[in-house]
């Protein structure tokens, strides 16, 4: 039996989810998009997507739905259409909401799994850190592993509570890696290149990094350790950014923003 996916919220996110089940070659999948909002649907307008501006209409005939609106719009989204969601699985990807608020909203038993994903995810690189309920199937986090892989990779956790740690380091770590780059750029820039070139170069090397730690599977400290040639030019580097406390600079950003995840899911 092909799966029925619905996607509530056509947003960054969803559309992201959206585009990513569309797009993979493993997956055969039904799929229906809901947003209120007319212009979002129209990208799916060529797509074998079925668009829909009702959340009730959407979830009516799936199996699985993914929540992918904004925070303070899911428990609207979710009790407008309860009378449909018996027996379905629910995916949120809403930030900070707790499995034990969201299942407050849905019929007794329901199965749900939360997610966190990233916004590479809109180019079929993200990942996301999962965690589902005592409700979920076997069959069903199956179905989970399919669906999020169609947009990146999938880390399942043995707590919900690390959900806060997977937000803070991988949720918002792509803007880190965005604000290291942005910084490296505009240092080629002072030393002479064109915004251009150092933009290359940077995009190139970020991704030749993390593509180098992938596939030799070697720690980032090994190969770091590697470059350092002594009194050459990465060693010089590092010993400058060592006596700035980048490290330490990093650590303080990631723990501020679990720290935030964390309060987020209080005001709930």
């Amino acid at each position: 039996m092909i799966p029925r996916v619905a996607i509530l919220g056509c947003g960054h996110m969803g559309s992201a989810i959206a585009h990513g089940i569309l797009n993979s070659n493993a997956l055969d999948v039904s799929l229906i998009v809901a947003d209120p909002n007319l212009d979002k649907l129209e990208q799916f307008a060529k797509t074998a997507a079925i668009g829909s501006n009702d959340n009730a209409v959407a979830v009516r005939n799936a199996d699985t739905v993914f929540v992918a609106v904004k925070p303070h719009d899911v428990q609207t989204a979710l009790t407008e259409c309860a009378e449909h969601l018996a027996n379905k699985l629910i995916i949120s990807v809403a930030a900070g909401i707790p499995l034990n608020q969201i299942e407050q909203w849905l019929p007794h038993d329901a199965p749900v799994v939360r997610c966190m994903p990233n916004t590479p995810s809109s180019v079929g690189a993200g990942v996301a850190g999962v965690f589902a309920n005592a409700f979920v199937t076997g069959y069903q986090r199956e179905l989970v592993n399919k669906l999020t892989q169609s947009f990146g990779k999938v880390v399942w956790l043995s707590s919900e509570d690390q959900l806060h740690v997977v937000t803070a380091l991988s949720g918002s770590g792509p803007a880190y890696f965005f604000y290291i780059m942005e910084a490296m750029i505009k240092a080629g820039c002072n030393l002479g290149l064109e915004r251009t070139i150092a933009e290359q170069l940077v995009v190139e090397t970020a991704y030749g990094a993390a593509n180098m730690v992938r596939k030799t599977q070697q720690a980032p400290q090994t190969l770091k350790e590697q470059a350092e040639t002594p009194g050459g030019t990465t060693i010089a580097a590092m010993t400058s950014l060592d006596n700035d406390n980048v490290q330490v600079s990093i650590a303080k950003a990631v723990e501020k923003a679990s720290a935030r995840s964390v309060k987020i899911t209080e005001e709930f």
